[in-house]
């Protein structure tokens, strides 16, 4: 016999499950073969553009740590 912990439970992973499907069948943006930065233009290696990569390695990781910067701006 199954309580209401196990049922719920049950649900919580059937919600993941239908989640990641759902995500496995998302299409993705084709990448790029240069930057999409106007100033940087850079080529991207075809490992990145198959993974759908919009920047070069260099402005992904300012853009990553721009935005973890000013993430800290909204905490309280």
């Amino acid at each position: 016999m199954t309580d209401d912990m196990d049922r719920v439970q049950q649900h919580v992973e059937d919600c993941a499950r239908d989640a990641l499907a759902a995500h496995a069948l998302r299409q993705r943006q084709p990448g790029r073969t240069t930057c999409a930065n106007l100033d940087c233009g850079a080529d991207i290696a075809p490992v990145r553009t198959a993974l759908g990569a919009q920047l070069c390695m260099d402005c992904q990781t300012a853009e990553e740590a721009q935005a973890a910067h000013f993430k800290t701006w909204g905490r309280r």
